[in-house]
């Protein structure tokens, strides 16, 4: 039956199902991958984070260190002022027995050591003179022997000064190693922090594309239910019918041109069609072609356009790619094609051929 022109496919047209569930594929794979450099992520950041937290850990300690060691500086700088005041008081002492003594070797000096001694001791007799010169030697035994251990005192007092100082010039050196140390560690710690953020800025990036993929294919997942529940229901729009018809031409090499005016001229798009002689769906497939063609369901457009291509796409290549031909036996059988030698003398054979390629030569 010669059916009214129709309008030209679309320019663009809506995905198919195919391309659908290709690029639903593509974005799991993509979120796949990006939860896999997810995790990468995470394990640096772990990892960066435990660095962070061992080099503050040496930065404690060292501080620590530090703290201790200017204890130990304040320790040894008050022993080293006791130590001090101490020598200070022995030299004192010092100073007035040298003081003493040099009042006598003057004396000595000015009056000589018998008009010293007459001085000093004041005796009226030998005896006396004898009796004061042993108490004078003892005096002076005993000053002298005051005086060497005030000397003795003054350089273990000098050789202790020395040592607290150069205990106080190491704990001094020891102070700038661990100031130094703070340093290079809390340097350290600010490439760690730095690297830190970094990764957690990877990571918000990374979170934002996962949860773009996931968008994503939630939006495809509900285009591809759309879709299959339409199909299952039959009604298609013509930028889903041309969709469909691309997708499945693509596998056999067909034109989708060639098969949507076959569609047109077959069913006009209806996908509950039934003819006369019992031929169903969009391509109007007999029930004993559908069930060759594997067809469960004419009435569903997906099963229905597929069978109807493959048997069109036989065809072809049975009449070595003679489009008309094979579009003559789509109507009238391939018997009668092969047994006119070309299109059989039936005007509605003749009509189909005719319009079908008119609407696909002229883009109808």
């Amino acid at each position: 039956m010669l059916l009214a022109p129709v309008a030209p496919a679309p320019a663009v047209a809506a995905p198919s199902l195919t391309e659908l569930e290709s690029e639903l594929h593509t974005v799991h794979v993509n979120l796949v991958a990006d939860q896999a450099k997810a995790k990468t992520l995470q394990q640096a950041t772990d990892a960066s984070q435990a660095q962070l937290d061992e080099v503050n850990g040496q930065i404690g300690a060292t501080q620590q260190q530090i703290s201790a060691t200017q204890k130990s500086i304040v320790h040894t700088e008050n022993e080293i002022g006791t130590w001090q005041r101490r020598l200070k008081a022995t030299r004192a002492k010092m100073d007035a027995q040298m003081k003493g003594l040099d009042a006598v070797l003057l004396y000595t000096q000015q009056y000589g050591p018998v008009g010293f001694l007459d001085v000093l001791l004041r005796v009226a007799s030998f005896r006396e003179f004898v009796s004061r010169a042993s108490q004078v030697a003892e005096i002076t035994t005993y000053e002298r022997e005051i005086f060497d251990r005030l000397d003795r005192y003054a350089r273990e007092v000098h050789q202790d000064l020395t040592s607290l100082a150069a205990t106080k010039a190491k704990l001094d050196r020891q102070q700038q190693t661990l100031v130094a140390q703070r340093a290079s560690l809390a340097a350290t710690a600010k490439q760690r922090a730095d690297v830190l953020d970094q990764l957690h800025e990877e990571q918000s990036q990374v979170a934002a594309i996962e949860a773009d993929l996931q968008k994503q294919g939630q939006t495809l997942w509900d285009a591809i239910e759309q879709i299959k529940a339409e199909l299952a229901d039959g009604q298609l729009t013509s930028s889903q019918l041309f969709s469909l018809v691309q997708s499945i031409s693509a596998v056999y090499g067909i034109d989708p041109l060639l098969v949507m005016a076959v569609i047109q001229e077959e069913s006009g798009g209806n996908t509950k069609a039934i003819s006369s002689a019992g031929a169903k769906g969009l391509m109007q497939l007999m029930p004993g072609t559908a069930s060759e063609l594997g067809v469960t369901d004419p009435f569903n457009p997906q099963q229905n356009v597929h069978g109807g291509i493959a048997y069109l796409a036989y065809l072809i290549k049975l009449f070595n790619g003679n489009i008309r031909y094979a579009l003559a036996a789509y109507n009238a059988g391939p018997n009668a094609v092969k047994e006119y030698g070309g299109i059989p003398p039936y005007p509605e054979t003749e009509n189909y051929v005719n319009n079908i390629m008119y609407m696909y030569e002229h883009g109808i």
